[in-house]
């Protein structure tokens, strides 16, 4: 207890790291959550008007929708400047309407160029343009009422209200468990090689304390604080990021087991690093070379199932995809505890095997 009492009496009181520790995650949090990855991005579709007549400004009334319907994302100016912004990337495709438009003469030919690399884009940017056309069509043409489509088919539509999950509480949970991850090794690691550089741990041992009392030390102190940035995080992205996060008292009860069963595991695997690295040279590659794969492989920024099926079979067993996992059907499902047992099952065994390394490996000096 004394040295718990220290060690978080030394943590608040830098707050330096307070805030960094908690403004690094937190701000990833709030970037990555504002942008709409899950959402409909019109595509960006030049036009360029050579009819100016009344039926070609129709036509791009009906090619860019209304409101948040939007199907298309409108640019209208000449063929030299479009050009030259679909070359560099600005924009999707350009229509170019001819001069002799909907002239009753003719068969009016609407000229396309597209990117060649935004083939979805150009997708909806030509189903987009055919629906305006065929609507078009309707409006200005001297077409019987019996040959309407609408006349010999139809589409009857109904609505099912489902639980749609998006990008932001996918997000949270995720990095809530990946700055637990993140305090665990980084704050556990330069802490314990700084203390030792400084001849900290040589004054400790010669105390009646042993390595058992000191680690188990660290790592109480270390959960408070994996446990208090957590629930700051969650707060955060409920308030900011309208994620609804907790919905029952149990669903917290599991988030804050998981937060501390993996704010154990972490830590363990922090006092082992410290362990091996002699010098804080060493410390930072180390800590990196393991706390980065799990941070892009482990589900925390997108899903597992976007990663190649040979590695799934292994990221599915990294501690910190059992963390990321468990913290979301917690947050977002209202998973109970026993419907958590793969996660911390997985959790136990790697907390214990890690910790058994750190104290094996535990050096005074």
């Amino acid at each position: 207890m004394a040295l718990t009492i220290a060690s978080l009496k030394m943590y608040f009181r830098n707050w330096q790291g307070v805030f960094w520790s908690l403004f690094f995650p937190a701000v990833i949090m709030v970037i990555f959550g504002f942008i709409n990855f899950g959402g409909f991005n019109a595509p960006d579709v030049g036009v360029v008007d050579m009819s100016k007549s009344t039926s070609s400004t129709r036509l791009m009334t009906l090619l860019g929708g209304s409101g948040s319907d939007e199907a298309l994302n409108i640019t209208i100016g000449n063929e030299e400047d479009l050009s030259e912004k679909l070359d560099d990337g600005d924009l999707d495709a350009i229509f170019i309407i001819p001069e002799a438009f909907a002239a009753e003469s003719s068969r009016s030919l609407i000229s396309v160029r597209a990117d060649a690399r935004k083939l979805e884009e150009k997708a909806v940017a030509l189903a987009v343009l055919n629906v305006a056309l065929n609507r078009l069509f309707l409006e200005i043409g001297d077409v019987p009422a019996e040959f309407v489509l609408a006349n010999r088919f139809g589409i009857e539509e109904s609505s099912v209200e489902v639980d749609e999950e998006e990008f932001s509480d996918f997000l949270v949970p995720g990095i809530a468990a990946m700055a637990i991850m993140q305090a665990g090794i980084f704050g556990v690691v330069f802490s314990l090689v700084r203390f030792r550089a400084q001849g900290v741990l040589r004054r400790l041992f010669a105390t009646p304390i042993g390595a058992n009392h000191f680690l188990v030390g660290q790592v109480i102190t270390r959960l408070t604080i994996s446990l208090v940035q957590a629930y700051i995080l969650l707060i955060a992205g409920a308030l900011i990021l309208d994620v609804s996060v907790g919905g029952s008292v149990a669903a917290w009860l599991s988030l804050t087991v998981m937060a501390l069963l993996g704010g154990a595991l972490f830590i363990s695997l922090g006092l082992a690093i410290s362990g091996l690295a002699k010098t804080e040279d060493t410390a930072a590659p180390l800590s990196n070379i393991i706390a980065l794969p799990m941070m892009f492989m482990s589900g925390i920024f997108f899903p597992v199932d976007v990663l190649p099926s040979a590695m799934q079979n292994v990221v599915q067993f990294l501690p910190l995809t059992y963390l990321a996992d468990g913290m979301r059907e917690a947050a977002l499902d209202g998973s109970s505890l026993l419907e958590l047992g793969p996660e911390l099952l997985g959790l136990g065994i790697w907390t214990i095997v890690i910790f058994a390394v750190a104290t094996r490996v535990f050096k005074w000096e």
